[in-house]
């Protein structure tokens, strides 16, 4: 039996993948530490930085925008589609799962 941890296999009979973050618990990335402590330098500046926060916002809000990748249309149709016949197919099924347990209900008690 050997301590070595370097040997484990996946089920697909492969090495292991990495599955998560591997930084411990209140460490980041030297790019994390600069966000901090940017953060802390604009909250010293005050009442200055309440307003630009305000107006920082509609302006993150619009850069966000812009990098979303927007559907074509024919790809908003087929989803439109596929999510038209879920919902009929979920409606059904309840409606089903309805009807079936009303008339047990009536079958049992003689209503």
């Amino acid at each position: 039996m050997s301590d070595d941890k370097n040997n484990e296999v996946g089920s697909t009979g492969g090495p292991l993948r990495p599955s998560g973050k591997r930084q411990v618990s209140g460490e980041g990335s030297a790019a994390d530490q600069d966000n901090r402590m940017s953060a802390k330098v604009a909250d010293v500046d005050g009442a200055k930085s309440d307003g630009n926060r305000i107006l920082a916002f509609p302006r993150s809000v619009g850069s966000e925008v812009k990098k979303v990748i927007w559907p074509t249309g024919r790809e908003m149709v087929t989803y439109s589609i596929v999510t038209l016949v879920f919902l009929i197919a979920i409606t059904a099924m309840c409606t089903v799962v309805d009807l079936l347990a009303g008339e047990g209900l009536e079958f049992m008690f003689g209503l």
